[in-house]
């Protein structure tokens, strides 16, 4: 009896895997997924940041869905590649189905016209080629790749835009919030300062110096984008009382009432502020993060690690009135870097 029960067991368990391994091998017989280009296009121009759309059809053929892991594209003219990104875009597409789904990514509008050599308004020709990441059932993670040509629309700046203020001079790269720290603790912040951050980006310098030292901090920025992102992180950090954001070009600035001045800029934008920071009061304190001020001598320069993204930056001090350098270059001086490891 006890054979016979355990020859049953072993039949039903061998008719479960048979019947799996030809449910596996069924799929693996049907077609494979594929994908083709339908359009591309350009549209909802914003500040500096347009919308580049890939509108795709993809042919599911198995019985079960197919989840859409990323994009990867890369669009060229006359042979030389102008966009090229991965972009993730979770779409599911429906068993045996066929269906064009819309796959999208950001682009900086102003700087693709400059590699485009192009103005509003004009069409390019252009060869695409996109590679889209799938989860297909039985075989995991597959490319399918499509190839197209066409012409590409740039859509024409609504005039609300065109008549804001010029794009911005550097792309917003935040501090590490170490690094912000040790910025305002080398500038020796206290809670009678007044601290102007030039670029604020997503505001973390000026909401850090009112949540650590109780200051009163401004924070400007050009680009309307991170002006958003910078009152946003105020109201979060409940800090509306101690700072004020504004959107505003910093080279046109009336920098005299700030005790301390903080920077992320580049070497070059620096060195335009000079006019602007010599007009600074005795003592003011001026920290920039990783790029120095050629011409002018820094009284500190910092090494340290960021625990945030494991890179080594630099942080530099000046306090007025700034002390000029014969020759107009920047030097640092032997015994002047100290290290700091986090």
């Amino acid at each position: 009896m006890k054979r016979k029960r355990l020859l049953s067991l072993c039949l039903v368990l061998a008719s479960v895997y048979f019947t799996g391994c030809e449910t596996n091998h069924e799929v693996q017989k049907l077609d494979k997924p594929s994908i083709k280009t339908v359009d591309i296009r350009l549209e909802n121009v914003e500040y500096d940041n347009i919308t580049l759309l890939f509108d795709v059809e993809v042919d599911n053929p198995y019985p079960s869905i197919l989840p859409l892991k990323s994009l990867n594209y890369s669009l060229a003219r006359e042979g030389n590649t102008f966009l090229r990104a991965t972009d993730v875009n979770p779409i599911v597409i429906l068993p045996n189905t066929k269906e064009v789904v819309s796959l999208s990514d950001k682009v900086n509008y102003a700087r693709l016209l400059e590699d485009l050599n192009s103005e509003p308004g004009s069409e390019i020709q252009y060869k695409a080629v996109l590679r889209l990441s799938v989860d297909a059932p039985g075989s995991g993670l597959i490319e399918l790749t499509s190839e197209n040509e066409g012409l590409l629309t740039l859509p024409d700046v609504p005039e609300v835009i065109a008549e804001q203020q010029r794009l911005p001079d550097v792309i917003f790269v935040p501090t590490p919030q170490d690094v912000v720290e040790k910025m305002l603790e080398l500038a020796e912040v206290t809670a009678d300062d007044l601290v102007y951050d030039l670029g604020c980006g997503d505001g973390r310098i000026p909401v850090t110096a009112a949540k650590k030292y109780g200051c009163k901090a401004v924070g400007y920025d050009i680009d309307p984008q991170r002006i958003k992102e910078s009152l946003a992180n105020v109201e979060k950090n409940q800090v509306g009382h101690l700072v004020t954001i504004e959107q505003q070009d910093i080279f046109t600035l009336d920098l005299s009432k700030a005790e301390v001045i903080t920077l992320y800029l580049l070497p070059s934008l620096n060195v335009k502020l000079i006019p602007q920071l010599e007009k600074l009061k005795p003592g003011c304190r001026i920290v920039s993060h990783d790029f120095d001020m050629r011409g002018v001598k820094p009284d500190k320069v910092i090494k340290l690690n960021s625990e945030f993204d494991h890179a080594e930056h630099e942080i530099y001090l000046w306090t007025t009135p700034l002390k000029k350098e014969p020759g107009g270059t920047s030097s640092v001086p032997g015994g002047l870097f100290e290290d700091w490891n986090y």
